[in-house]
């Protein structure tokens, strides 16, 4: 009885796989790219994921990706780490218990800058938040996030008044009736969301000054698949060597960049509590400049 449980067990396993082997050995990859919250950001990750799938043909084969039912990012880390068959891919912000659950493919997306973070506010209160000076001052804003977002934890332990959500676009009426003070996001989606929200909820982005913590955004697979993990690594390294990733992350993240201007802000850094330590940010192939300038150290 123990041996049939014990091949039960690998059975499921493989059969949740990412990988349905058709007669031409097409691989069948549902992902789970609902981490960022508009289109744009969206459109990019799906990009990068196609890029790498697509640079590691020669050696893997075909592919098709297929979208998962949506869930939250907790649920979705769950469904993956079980080995589900609803969800094989997931792109997210790391911390060490996302890493002990799943694996990491450790090329970040963004090349941290989602870790910078610029707040939305009301227009009617941007002055009064705008003109910050110290940290002091900034940690007495209060902050609203989803519940599930490690950017939550990583507020509360510096010591935030963070008021949550289960649901993010529960968050916009919420700053409107001034439950907290500001809503940060990364500084490549934070304009695009202010545009599709601006003129429903009166809203504006702060110029002066943004949030940096060090941290990545990955891909996460099984911890057993370990033909996805390979297959993913080898396309991201043949795109970094080539220059392709370098070409699409510009292609979607440049305009944001020059309009984020990002060098003539005062950045309040905080602590990432939640860092797994193997997270080293030397590499200029794969992190941004002000990312190495600010957390190189790390």
């Amino acid at each position: 009885m123990k041996l049939l449980k014990i091949a039960i067990k690998y059975y499921i396993i493989c059969l949740n796989f990412f990988v349905i082997i058709r007669a031409n050995a097409e691989m069948i990859i549902k992902h789970n790219l609902t981490a960022s919250e508009n289109e744009t950001s969206l459109s990019y990750e799906y990009a990068v994921l196609k890029l790498i799938l697509e640079k590691s043909k020669d050696k893997y084969g075909e592919y098709k990706l297929i979208k998962s039912v949506k869930m939250s990012q907790s649920r979705a880390f769950h469904e993956l780490s079980k080995g589900s068959p609803e969800v094989n891919v997931i792109a997210s912000m790391t911390s060490i218990e996302r890493e002990k659950q799943s694996t990491p493919i450790r090329v970040c997306l963004f090349k941290g800058l989602l870790g910078v973070r610029i707040p939305i506010v009301l227009k009617t209160e941007k002055d009064r938040i705008e003109n910050i000076k110290t940290i002091k001052e900034f940690k007495r804003l209060s902050v609203g996030q989803v519940f599930d977002w490690p950017d939550t934890h990583i507020l509360e332990a510096n010591k935030m008044n963070v008021i949550k959500t289960s649901v993010y676009t529960g968050l916009f009426p919420m700053l409107v009736l001034k439950r907290f003070d500001i809503f940060p996001l990364g500084a490549l989606e934070v304009y695009q969301i202010e545009k599709e929200h601006e003129a429903k909820f009166k809203l504006s982005v702060i110029e002066k000054w943004a949030i940096a913590y060090p941290t990545g955004y990955y891909f996460f697979v099984h911890k057993e698949n370990k033909l996805l993990e390979d297959r993913l690594n080898y396309g991201f390294m043949t795109s970094i060597k080539d220059g392709s990733f370098d070409e699409i992350f510009s292609k979607y993240n440049n305009n944001f960049l020059q309009i984020a201007n990002l060098e003539n802000r005062k950045i309040f850094k905080l602590k990432n509590p939640i860092l797994p330590s193997s997270t080293v940010f030397k590499d200029k192939n794969l992190w941004h400049p002000l990312i190495m300038k600010e957390f190189s150290e790390f």
